[in-house]
């Protein structure tokens, strides 16, 4: 089974640090599509907060294509029900049921004055047939332990990668696999920040540099890109045989956006060299890193 999902925002936003084209356009969605079918890449990781990009994805027919990930939007106190927001995104799609629905904003089940309704209106869309899976998208790893010790839940999207690695910890692996949670992961290359060089990091970075130097580094070392390295923390499912059934039975999706099908054939291509990357556990543990002004993109102010 192919790991990889692809995101859409691109498709709906103007999104990434590093993205210097803009919103992709339907044509070239259309050209990605039909690219990553032919590699195999079966799931969207889709959201009615991503613009117009759900209405795109329904016009090119992509649920007749692709498992399709949605999510609820942020919902203020006075909102208590869910299924209007699974409805539209319904519509745009153009279904009548989509893979996987989770809440994207974790507070949302953790503190909205109607967190037990709207978790069973989610359940009762889920025996509907509405939806298959059910879960959320989490920021840190406190808000998926809170959330998974008061609902049942199937999958978690959280971000990982080489700085961000707070949730294939020992701890929250076995935290999911205990609740049979299943892991998307997200923000894999923190919105392009792995990829710009160095004369182009904006002054915000100057904290970091130390850090992201020393990614470079390695992947100089490694005789690879930046971007097989990037993937490789989760692409060889473990670098150590004894957690092998552990940690990759539990990380089911890597998230990845595009804005071209040149893009997707190179991510795609990275990650197959990144599964045999000759790197250590130990090389990829060191990069991690726990500032929040670093590996939180919505608190970067740039």
């Amino acid at each position: 089974m192919m790991k990889l999902a692809l995101g859409t925002v691109q498709f709906g936003l103007n999104y990434g640090i590093s993205n210097q084209q803009g919103q992709v356009s339907p044509n070239q969605v259309k050209d990605i599509l039909l690219q990553a079918q032919a590699l195999g890449i079966d799931t969207l990781d889709c959201a009615g907060a991503y613009g117009n990009s759900e209405k795109v994805l329904g016009e090119l027919g992509a649920s007749e294509r692709f498992n399709l990930i949605s999510k609820i939007p942020t919902l203020t106190a006075d909102k208590n029900s869910i299924t209007p927001y699974l409805e539209q995104s319904l519509t745009d799609l153009q279904c009548t049921s989509v893979q996987t629905l989770l809440f994207h904003q974790a507070d949302n089940l953790l503190n909205h004055p109607s967190k037990t309704q709207l978790f069973s209106e989610l359940l009762k869309l889920k025996v509907q047939k509405k939806v298959n899976s059910i879960g959320v998208s989490v920021y840190n790893p406190e808000q998926l332990t809170a959330i998974a010790k008061q609902y049942p839940i199937d999958i978690v999207q959280a971000p990982i990668n080489v700085f961000d690695q707070r949730f294939i910890s020992k701890n929250i692996i076995e935290l999911c696999r205990t609740n049979k949670i299943k892991l998307h992961a997200r923000s894999l290359f923190l919105q392009g920040l792995l990829f710009i060089e160095k004369s182009q990091i904006k002054p915000y970075f100057k904290p970091y540099q130390e850090k992201l130097a020393a990614f470079s580094a390695l992947a100089q070392s490694l005789s690879c890109s930046k971007l097989t390295l990037a993937l490789a923390l989760l692409a060889q499912d473990s670098l150590d045989e004894k957690e092998v059934n552990l940690y990759g039975n539990v990380i089911e999706k890597l998230v990845i956006g595009v804005c071209s099908k040149q893009q997707l054939l190179e991510v795609v291509s990275a990650y197959q060299q990144a599964k045999s990357l000759a790197v250590t556990s130990e090389e990829l543990s060191i990069l991690a890193d726990t500032r929040l002004g670093f590996i939180n993109p919505s608190l970067w102010q740039i």
